[in-house]
């Protein structure tokens, strides 16, 4: 299999490796603050010496580890300007199945672009040869459970008391999951659908 993060283009959005500037950008605030989880969302800036400490020895070797950890991180861009991004992890090559993980500036919520994003995404790991996508999230983000919804993912697992917030509480994970068949019994249909307008 080819771990190489590749560019992918939709209607209003690439989709390709980033550079350490719109990893700054892209991550300006700390997501685990936006998740809305004890009922706050809050806008906190991240340090952006933190984030740049992923590149040290530069892009080229950052994504070079992840190749070899067949991982994929790709940077969304609205007319040139880094909006997000959707990174891969926890590979199971014996099952064919790879979580993603995504997130989105803040100042761009509310348009459709991550569900946009992470649909040229998915279509790329189906055709790469995965049979099943994961993607979680944590109980009270409706946000990301919405888009989930809405992408035909279906409740996979949940992970109890996985986290802890900052007011103390316990928070379940919640996994979903799409399978390669449920993908292209989907598209199939919206093709369908499609041509006949």
């Amino acid at each position: 299999m080819n771990y190489e993060t590749v560019e992918l283009k939709t209607k209003r959005l690439i989709i390709k490796k980033g550079q350490k500037e719109d990893f700054l950008r892209v991550y300006e605030y700390d997501f685990n603050k936006l998740k809305n989880v004890d009922g706050e969302c809050k806008l906190v800036k991240n340090d952006p010496n933190k984030i740049l400490s992923l590149f040290n020895g530069g892009i080229k070797k950052y994504y070079s580890k992840l190749k070899k950890a067949h991982m994929f991180d790709w940077i969304v861009y609205l007319d040139n300007e880094p909006i997000g991004n959707i990174l891969t992890t926890d590979e199971d090559s014996k099952n064919m199945m790879i979580e993603i993980i995504y997130n989105l500036h803040p100042s761009y919520w509310g348009n459709g672009y991550m569900p946009e994003a992470v649909v040229s995404v998915i279509d790329y790991l189906f055709k790469l040869g995965y049979e099943s996508i994961v993607c979680a999230y944590l109980d009270g983000n409706l946000k990301a459970k919405r888009t989930l919804t809405k992408l035909g993912f279906k409740p996979y697992k949940i992970n109890e008391d996985a986290f802890k917030s900052e007011a103390g509480n316990m928070i379940d994970e919640y996994k979903t999951i799409m399978t390669k068949e449920d993908w292209l019994s989907r598209t199939q249909k919206i093709s369908k659908l499609k041509d006949s307008l």
